[in-house]
């Protein structure tokens, strides 16, 4: 027959293990009742076995990465032509509208 001491042992062994009582017991060779009755027991005592919480080795959550939500400040570019101006473009331009400024802007008219 096992002591209180082993019983504590045994209640401590199945809380750490995060097995069902019916697992635990049926591996080691006990009734799941004579878990539950000993740990109610230990616990009314005052000896209660230390919380899962603190014993349990620590465990990996899933990670999901997702892309960075924070803004990221482009520098605009600047185009030198050949004419010697010069078109800034800011993040976010339209091609299209771009394309019809750089033809603008590469014609040897004055502005």
């Amino acid at each position: 027959m096992a002591t209180r001491a082993e019983w504590a042992e045994r209640v401590e062994r199945w809380e750490r293990s995060g097995l069902s009582a019916e697992k635990f017991a049926r591996r080691e060779g006990y009734s799941p009742k004579q878990l539950y009755w000993w740990r109610w027991k230990l616990r009314a005592e005052g000896i209660s076995p230390p919380s899962t919480a603190l014993t349990q080795a620590p465990c990996f959550l899933p990670v999901h990465v997702v892309a960075d939500a924070s803004p990221v400040v482009a520098e605009p570019i600047e185009i030198a032509l050949p004419n010697g101006r010069v078109v800034r473009v800011r993040p976010g331009f339209d091609p299209a509208t771009l394309e019809r400024v750089l033809a603008l802007a590469a014609e040897e008219t004055p502005c």
